[in-house]
């Protein structure tokens, strides 16, 4: 009589402890997903809101503010004095409602011309 031994079934080894970890670094991960699903949503919704109330009649922009800009940016084109500065510098002598801003480009298209010699 033959005995046949039969040996015992191996079971894969198991990774259980790291299940647990990788369970919630999986859970910790989506919500943060719908976190910032979630915010970035509420954030559109918010500017869409915005947008469609239009401009705040009660907020109104300084004019003087827009002058300084644009004092600046005169004083800019003629520190680069490029060609194409002179041609933006004509375009505010001939388009620019504020006399000054006319005089600061007329000076500067003067400056940029005495370089040029």
């Amino acid at each position: 009589m033959s005995l046949t031994r039969c040996a015992p079934p191996h079971a894969l080894p198991s990774s259980s402890s790291l299940l647990p970890i990788l369970g919630i670094v999986f859970c910790v991960g989506a919500l943060l997903f719908a976190l910032g699903s979630w915010m970035l949503r509420r954030e559109a919704q918010a500017q869409r809101e915005v947008a469609s109330r239009g401009p705040d009649p009660d907020v109104t922009v300084s004019s003087d503010v827009d002058v300084e800009i644009e004092r600046d940016r005169i004083e800019r084109l003629a520190m680069v004095g490029q060609p194409w500065c002179a041609i933006e510098l004509q375009t505010i002598v001939d388009t620019a409602s504020d006399e000054q801003l006319r005089n600061m480009a007329e000076d500067a298209l003067l400056v940029i011309a005495a370089r040029s010699r």
